[in-house]
């Protein structure tokens, strides 16, 4: 209907504005909400669908900021394409259930993030996926744990949360000589090193932690070639797993800064690791900047823009770390990480509650172990606070 054509009030309010003509565009990315996109026609949702049209219908199978984030997301990793999730689960489930089917199998490393772990030996076992554990660090363990049927290999390029660093040379040679893809969760190390270009298949993030860093956001996602991408999409809009527009919008907001950011808290993390293992209230540090860690080789090879954010440290026990958590004047206790403020979280209560205790002090995750995630805030107002702190202990 023309705009000079008179209509009531209600007509007025209920339909959407015009676009504004415009010579010029936005410098930065708009933020489009919408969740359906009007089509002219009948051939045209048809080749929307289809895929012979570009454009957009439901924002759940895809929308402008989507497209947006995860075209700077490939190109970042290197990869063919990329898929926006609602979170960091959202694309490790969708990503691997794209790949895995009733009856295979899957090799996975020891020490994964703990939902990680659950999703494999839980929820995948539920549906007839079996799975065998092995130690990226040591990957002669990697021959014993695939099998006829094994289907994935799936590894972290620093583990959550004891920070062992994958061999990347090793595990996705032994992945390639048994025909089976390579799957890393790089939730850790943004920018640090790229996956794909060291033998990984298909790389994964929780962007909610480094790559949006301000603690506003939960959102996930997968790279790697096109055409498993495509197969991850369908798995995802199926099972509503994909990200809204305005977790997009402020991602690539967050985005900007994310080298900075990464080569800061690298430079205050390693120095913090230091004073900690200095400190005689303090058992162990884990930091893979550390010549101490088992794995700093490992780091040193790959790791080759910094050693990261995080850091683990172990004190006596779970009741020193409860007394430490509340000694902090300003570090928040939280239980997620990557924010441009420094928090601590307790492994065994959050991020690996309810997996079985056992199999937890087996590969070092003890109740005294507390994760450090560094920010942007001066290395010396952050040692003051954690002096004191350890004081209290």
């Amino acid at each position: 209907m023309p705009d000079s054509e008179p209509v009531s009030d209600a007509t007025l309010c209920a339909r959407a504005p015009q676009s504004p003509p415009s010579a010029s565009r936005p410098l930065s990315p708009p933020l489009l909400l919408s969740s359906v996109y009007r089509v002219e026609n009948l051939d045209d949702i048809e080749g929307l669908t289809g895929g012979r049209l570009e454009g957009f219908f439901y924002a759940r199978d895809g929308h402008p900021n989507a497209v947006q984030l995860a075209g700077k997301l490939a190109r970042l990793e290197g990869a063919e394409a990329a898929l926006i999730c609602g979170s960091g689960m959202g694309a490790i489930a969708a990503s691997l259930l794209a790949m895995l089917n009733q009856g295979d199998h899957v090799a996975f490393a020891e020490g994964l993030y703990g939902k990680t772990t659950t999703l494999i030996t839980r929820e995948f076992a539920r549906l007839g996926i079996e799975h065998s554990a092995f130690d990226a660090s040591r990957p002669e363990t990697l021959h014993d744990a695939i099998n006829p049927r094994t289907r994935v290999v799936v590894a972290e390029t620093i583990s959550n949360p004891l920070l062992r660093v994958c061999d990347f040379d090793q595990v996705s040679a032994i992945a390639r000589e048994a025909g089976v893809p390579f799957w890393v969760d790089h939730t850790f190390a943004p920018l640090l090193c790229r996956p794909l270009d060291l033998g990984a298949t298909v790389v994964v993030h929780s962007l909610t932690k480094l790559i949006s860093g301000h603690g506003d956001v939960t959102l996930g996602a997968v790279m790697g070639p096109r055409d498993l991408i495509e197969r991850v999409h369908d798995v995802a809009t199926t099972f509503g797993q994909t990200g809204s527009p305005f977790d997009c919008w402020l991602t690539l907001r967050g985005m900007t800064t994310l080298s900075l950011r990464a080569e800061r808290t690298s430079r205050t993390a390693l120095e913090l690791a230091r004073r900690l293992e200095a400190h005689p209230k303090v058992r162990r540090v884990h930091y893979p900047g550390l010549d101490s860690h088992a794995d700093h080789a490992l780091a040193k090879k790959y790791l080759t823009q910094g050693q990261g954010a995080m850091i683990s440290f172990e004190l006596e026990g779970r009741d020193e770390i409860d007394r430490l958590i509340r000694a902090f004047h300003d570090i928040p206790f939280a239980p997620s990480l990557g924010d441009v403020e420094t928090t601590v979280n307790h492994p065994r209560s959050t991020s690996h509650r309810g997996q079985d205790p056992e199999a937890l002090r087996k590969i070092g995750i003890t109740p005294g172990l507390l994760r450090l995630s560094t920010g942007l805030e001066d290395i010396e107002d952050l040692w003051r606070d954690f002096d004191q702190a350890l004081a209290a202990v």
